[in-house]
């Protein structure tokens, strides 16, 4: 199945992440830059389902070829981000 992507998305050319979770909470991510090339980091501009001005980010720290950090975090409208959660993958050989 192909998911059409919009005019913004084509020409932007940035990464777009978009998370669909059970709960009924849908967010859409927007690459960051950061200088850490084993480090992707996603902001998010949209977030359905919460209420207006809250904000997520998700980051995504490269380990080993192994091995990454999922961080999530979360911000009410005003405040700085903090630590929701944070997931260790590991390879299992």
């Amino acid at each position: 199945m192909t998911i059409p992507r919009s005019r913004q998305e084509r020409n932007c050319e940035r990464f777009v992440l978009r998370q669909f979770h059970i709960e009924g909470f849908v967010n859409q991510y927007v690459a960051e830059p950061t200088l850490d090339s084993s480090t992707l980091r996603f902001v998010s501009e949209s977030i359905e389902n919460i209420p207006a001005g809250f904000r997520a980010r998700e980051t995504y720290r490269i380990v080993s070829p192994d091995e990454f950090v999922e961080t999530f975090e979360m911000t009410e409208p005003g405040k700085d981000f903090e630590v929701y959660s944070e997931a260790r993958l590991k390879r299992k050989k």
